[in-house]
C-alpha cells in the first residue's frame, strides 16, 4: 500500500485533494457513508501522448474495493485535471428495512485512494467513511 504523500513520476507533479460532492469547494478527509467521495488529481509536467491514470479504493480490513481507469490523450506538454469518485453501495430496500441500516458496516473506517500513473505509483490519499 502506499503512502499518503505525492510521489514523482518521471517529472510529473500532481496535487489532489478529497470532496464529498462534485461542487470541489471544500477538502475533506472524513465522510458520511451517503458521500459521494471524488478525488480530483491536478498535475502538471505531463507529456503529450497516451496516458493512463488508475484509482485504487481500498479499505483498511477489506482490501480492494473498486478501481477506475481513465485513459486519456494530452496533446501538448503541461497541465491536466482528473477526477474519480467512489460511493458506498447500500443495502436493498428489503434488508435496509428489516436490519434498521442503510450500509454494511464493515465498509466503515479507514480508507485510501492510491493513483497510478502509467502503471506508476502518483500519490494516496487517506480518508474515512464515519457513520
Amino acid at each position: 500500500m502506499l503512502c499518503a504523500t505525492d510521489l514523482s513520476v518521471a517529472g510529473v507533479d500532481c496535487a489532489a485533494q478529497l470532496y464529498r460532492n462534485a461542487v470541489f469547494t471544500e477538502p475533506q478527509a472524513e465522510f458520511s457513508p451517503y458521500d459521494q467521495i471524488f478525488i480530483v488529481i491536478e498535475c502538471d509536467g505531463l507529456t503529450a501522448g497516451e496516458q493512463v491514470m488508475h484509482a485504487n479504493w481500498i479499505h483498511e480490513n477489506r482490501g480492494l474495493i473498486r478501481s477506475n481507469k481513465h485513459e486519456f490523450i494530452q496533446e501538448a506538454d503541461g497541465k491536466r485535471s482528473v477526477y474519480f469518485w467512489f460511493k458506498l453501495l447500500r443495502r436493498g430496500p428489503l434488508a435496509s428495512t428489516l436490519l434498521n441500516k442503510d450500509f454494511h458496516e464493515e465498509n466503515f473506517g479507514q480508507w485510501v485512494v492510491e493513483v497510478y500513473l502509467n502503471a506508476e505509483p502518483l500519490l494516496a490519499r487517506e480518508f474515512s467513511i464515519i457513520p
